[in-house]
Parts: structure tokens; C-alpha cells; sequence
């Protein structure tokens, strides 16, 4: 059973639409963050466009949107041109718009121009404001400050692999005139959009763990729209460069305005080839320098060189007379000294050979008597030795017995059929004993 005063959800809806028109009947400026976009086959552009509190975290209004195809194909082209980007997530427009209403599909915004000039204004006091929080925090000159090696060629890399910038630096690198030897390690990281600045500040936590095994960093990627590079101008990202303790280097691609990662940076390069450009440059200078002060040792080596010469040569000079005055101080006293010791020998030969003539006649008259006494000796042994000869005792009648080569003292000695020999002054015989 109906209410006598109900009515249907689609009249509602219409009298809903009706009022919101014929009270909204005109085109409203509108300010919004864009959180949702995509485009269709037929070329219209829908949104969901948000505002947020000041504290930029809670979402306090969400609406639909929509740019029809026609409008689309005008603003599209034109916020580009002016901005330098396209429409984007996270972008805060300034749209004009009109109240739509629809039974089916509810309230939403269709929205009919754009000025540019409020979006590029948010951009810059995002960035303004980033730079005034990293220079009141004392990080802003802290990687500039850094001193540059005298040798980068350790290279930490922030790129995609697949990236076209990552290619031409290495390609730039490994074919220098020069032939410098580079050593390159990548850190792969996401370059654009939401994720970018999350996964480069994890790159360069990395890199930190190994420092000691780099000289430099370079943060590179190829040209892209402005959006596509907000990511470096976001404040933690910035903050890691200004406060990384190598020296990093850029080359993230793009003119038309310097990042502020570039900004804190210890040098920014437009491109991925002119960060390598540089880096090649880097190494000429050093090699430059080593050149000059290779020159400048030789010289002042050859300079050194050539005065000790001459030093040596006065002082051979100067040793040589000193030896030749020496030499014939010495040559005259060692005359004196075999002057004299031939005086000397003189005297002491005179005197040798007149104590060895008087020491002769000595010796001549004490062995003359020493002869003549021994010989007084001998002949009064010879006597002796007569008296008491075996010879002269066999002479006075005396004999001698002898058995078996030995004397015989006693007749116990001798036995039957013993030979022996009977020795007398005249002669010898042999008998047996019976």
C-alpha cells in the first residue's frame, strides 16, 4: 500500500536536478586535486577530483568530473603548453565547472576551462617551501660542501636498466678518446611517478653500506614531462641527496626548470651524456695536473740535479788540491822519517856487526876449549874402557862360554849334548858337553 504522500526515487532525483540547476545556473572557479583520471575510446577525460585539510592527509569533499571530448581536445594541448605537463594524479587545478546531476548517475562536475597559472603557482610553493625547510634544517650546501676525489671512476649509478639515459652514459663512458677505465655499478630504482622518490632514497641506502668502494654518485634518467620529474622535488628525496656523504651528480634530463634535487646536489649536469662528459672531463684535468706536476718535479729535479753536480764537482775540485797539499805534506815527512830511519839502520847494522864479530871470537874460544876439554875426556874413557875390556880380561888367560848366543855363568846352565862356544883372546871353538 503506497504512502498517499511518497513519491518515486526518480522524481526526487528530478526535482533534485531541477533545483540544483535553476540554483547553480552558472559556471563556478573551482579549486581540487585531481586523485583519479583516465580517458575513454570516445575521447572524454573523468576525474575524481578531492580537497584536503590543511594538514594535507584528510580528504574533506570528493566529486566526479568530467571534460566531454570536444572541450578536451582544447584544454588538453593547452594546460601542456602552458605548464609543461599534462593532467596528472596529485595535481591541484583550477577548474571552471558546471553542476551536473543525473537520476542514474548522481552529482558531478563537467567541467569547461582551466588556467594553468593556479597550477604552476602550487608547484613553485611546494618547491618554495621544500627549499626553505632543507635550508632551515643547515642540509641545503652540506653535499656541495663535499671535496671532490682527485680520481672518480667508481661509479654508483641511480637509473633504470632499461632506461635510454642509463645507455648513452655507459655507452659515453666506455668509448672515451681517452681510454679511462670507469668502473659502473647500478642501482636500479624507479624514476617517475609515485614510487620514484621512495625507491631512488632505497637505492642510496645501498650505496651507503658500501661508500668506501665509490668515489661519486650519479642520479640519472632521460627528458620527460614536468610531472614525471615532481618526484625530485620532493623533500625526503632531497634530503638524502643534500645530507649523502659522496658526492652526487645529475643528470635527470631535463631544461625547462632545475629540480631540487639538482639544486642540492654537489653538481648538476643537463643529461645522462653530460654527467659522462663530465666524469671524462674529471679525469683529463687530473691527468692534466699529474702532466704538470710531473714537468714541475723533472725541472726541479734536473734544476737540483745540475746544482749538486756542480756542488760535487767544487768539492772535488777543492778535495783534489787539498789531497795534493797533503800528499806532499806526507811525501816530505815520510822522506825525513826514511831519512832518519836510514841513519838509523846505519848505526844499529855498525853496532849488530861489531857485537856479532866480538860474539864470534867468544864462540870461536869457547868451543876451542870445550873441544879440548871433551877430548882430554874421551882419551881418559878410552882407558878406562881398556882396563875393563872383556878383550883384555881373555888376554891374561882368561875364557868365554857361550850357549845358544848367551854367556854362560854357571855349569847348572850346561847339560849333556849341549853345544857350545869357548870364546879366547886368540880365537874361538866349539865342543859338546858328555
Amino acid at each position: 500500500m503506497q504512502h498517499p504522500e511518497s513519491i518515486s526515487l526518480k522524481d526526487l532525483l528530478l526535482a533534485v536536478r531541477q533545483e540544483l540547476y535553476r540554483t547553480f545556473d552558472r559556471g563556478y572557479w573551482v579549486r581540487a586535486e585531481i586523485s583519479e583520471i583516465r580517458e575513454n575510446a570516445n575521447g572524454h577525460c573523468y576525474l575524481e577530483l578531492i580537497e584536503k585539510d590543511s594538514s594535507e592527509k584528510l580528504i574533506v569533499a570528493k566529486t566526479k568530473a568530467a571534460i566531454w571530448a570536444d572541450t578536451y581536445r582544447m584544454l588538453k594541448p593547452y594546460f601542456k603548453e602552458e605548464t609543461g605537463q599534462g593532467l596528472n594524479v596529485g595535481l591541484k587545478i583550477l577548474v571552471e565547472v558546471a553542476v551536473s546531476f543525473h537520476e542514474v548517475y548522481g552529482f558531478s562536475c563537467v567541467i569547461r576551462d582551466i588556467d594553468p597559472t593556479f597550477t604552476l603557482g602550487d608547484l613553485a610553493r611546494k618547491r618554495q617551501e621544500t627549499i626553505r625547510k632543507l635550508k632551515e634544517d643547515g642540509v641545503w650546501e652540506m653535499n656541495k660542501s663535499l671535496e671532490f676525489p682527485d680520481l672518480v671512476n667508481r661509479i654508483a649509478v641511480i637509473s633504470s636498466p632499461s632506461a635510454a639515459g642509463y645507455g648513452d652514459f655507459l655507452n659515453q663512458l666506455q668509448s672515451n678518446k681517452k681510454g679511462y677505465k670507469f668502473y659502473v655499478k647500478l642501482f636500479s630504482a624507479v624514476m617517475q611517478g609515485d614510487e620514484a622518490a621512495a625507491s631512488i632514497i632505497d637505492a642510496l641506502d645501498k650505496i651507503y653500506a658500501y661508500t668506501d668502494f665509490f668515489d661519486a654518485v650519479v642520479i640519472i634518467r632521460g627528458g620527460g614531462a614536468t610531472t614525471d620529474m615532481l618526484a625530485f622535488d620532493e623533500y625526503d628525496l632531497a634530503d638524502n641527496c643534500a645530507q649523502f656523504p659522496l658526492p652526487i651528480i645529475t643528470g635527470i634530463g631535463h631544461e625547462r626548470d632545475e629540480s631540487i634535487v639538482d639544486m642540492v646536489a654537489h653538481t648538476r649536469c643537463k643529461t645522462p651524456t653530460a654527467v659522462a662528459a663530465f666524469l671524462i672531463d674529471k679525469m683529463v684535468e687530473r691527468e692534466s695536473e699529474l702532466l704538470f706536476l710531473q714537468s714541475e718535479i723533472l725541472n726541479r729535479v734536473s734544476g737540483y740535479l745540475t746544482k749538486e753536480k756542480n756542488h760535487l764537482e767544487n768539492m772535488i775540485l777543492r778535495l783534489s788540491q787539498r789531497l795534493n797539499l797533503s800528499l806532499q805534506h806526507e811525501k816530505y815527512y815520510l822522506s825525513q822519517i826514511s831519512e832518519k830511519i836510514r841513519q838509523k839502520s846505519v848505526f844499529v847494522l855498525q853496532k849488530e856487526q861489531r857485537n856479532i864479530r866480538e860474539t864470534r871470537q867468544k864462540m870461536t874460544l869457547f868451543i876451542r876449549h870445550f873441544l879440548t876439554r871433551e877430548q882430554h875426556r874421551v882419551e881418559l874413557y878410552e882407558k878406562t874402557l881398556s882396563l875393563v875390556s872383556p878383550w883384555n880380561i881373555l888376554k891374561k888367560g882368561y875364557s868365554l862360554t857361550i850357549k845358544n848366543g848367551k854367556t854362560v855363568h854357571s855349569v847348572e846352565e850346561l847339560n849333556t849334548g849341549d853345544i857350545i862356544t869357548t870364546i879366547f883372546s886368540d880365537g874361538k871353538k866349539q865342543s859338546k858337553i858328555k
